[in-house]
């Protein structure tokens, strides 16, 4: 097993994470939308190079089930969601927005291997026919498939709504659905097929609706004069190269 898996704990194991506390063991907490599974190992690899740094903690799930959490006590040093709106919802919880690094991924069209639906595009996801997977609408990667079929005027019709992108990337890899939409780095993580359509692949950045902007918030160090800043040097827990191979896209937002 990948070292980094074994360092994920499940989210209903976040009983013991006290409000004052990061991980009970002293390592670094991290609470990071399922979508930076693609990136946790590679980032463990380059920390452990690097020796600056002990690897984190890993708490990987959707992003609203995550700010939940947090929102019921749970402390993490770092937050890290697949939605930048969603952070105002801790600001009154003692953590501060950091603006770097700024990462952001976007969805593609992937089906199960070998294409046994004969899916072609985006049209193809409102047919009767094929199993059609998405994410469920309160998270990020369902309320951007949201907003593509809205932009582009396309019909969806999903047969299932899943709670984390990394769900559904699964059920497409293990063949339990035909296709769906799901970030380019859990395709690519996963070696999914994807098929091209030009309506998610467009070059203008986070005019996009097929991008979605990661937020990124730490617990703040209390400060006597000037603005907090966070307590945990965020940069240094998520270099850049690590998730640039992943796939993530730097700088676009």
């Amino acid at each position: 097993m990948p070292r980094a898996m074994q360092k994920v704990m499940p989210l209903l194991a976040l009983a013991w994470v006290l409000p004052a506390c990061s991980s009970d063991n002293g390592e670094t907490l991290i609470f990071a939308a399922s979508s930076l599974a693609a990136a946790t190992d590679n980032i463990d690899t380059a920390l452990q190079a690097e020796g600056d740094v002990s690897p984190p903690e890993w708490v990987l799930a959707g992003s609203s089930r995550l700010i939940a959490q947090v929102r019921d006590g749970a402390r993490p040093d770092i937050i890290v969601t697949a939605d930048t709106s969603q952070l105002d919802e801790i600001l009154d919880l003692g953590y501060v927005v950091v603006d770097e690094p700024r990462i952001a991924n976007r969805l593609v069209l992937a089906v199960a291997d070998g294409n046994p639906a004969q899916i072609n595009s985006l049209d193809d996801l409102g047919l009767d026919a094929p199993l059609i997977g998405l994410c469920a609408p309160e998270v990020p990667c369902g309320a951007t498939a949201l907003r593509v079929a809205d932009e582009f005027g396309v019909t969806l019709r999903p047969d299932t709504a899943e709670p984390n992108v990394r769900a559904l990337a699964h059920k497409l890899a293990n063949g339990e659905l035909d296709a769906g939409l799901v970030y380019a780095t859990d395709a690519a993580s996963l070696g999914l097929q994807t098929i091209s359509d030009t309506r998610l692949e467009g070059t203008d950045g986070c005019a996009n609706p097929a991008v979605t902007s990661y937020g990124i918030a730490a617990l703040a160090s209390p400060s006597e004069a000037g603005e907090p800043h966070p307590a945990t040097p965020v940069d240094r827990y998520l270099p850049l190269e690590p998730l640039q191979q992943a796939g993530f896209e730097l700088g676009l937002c």
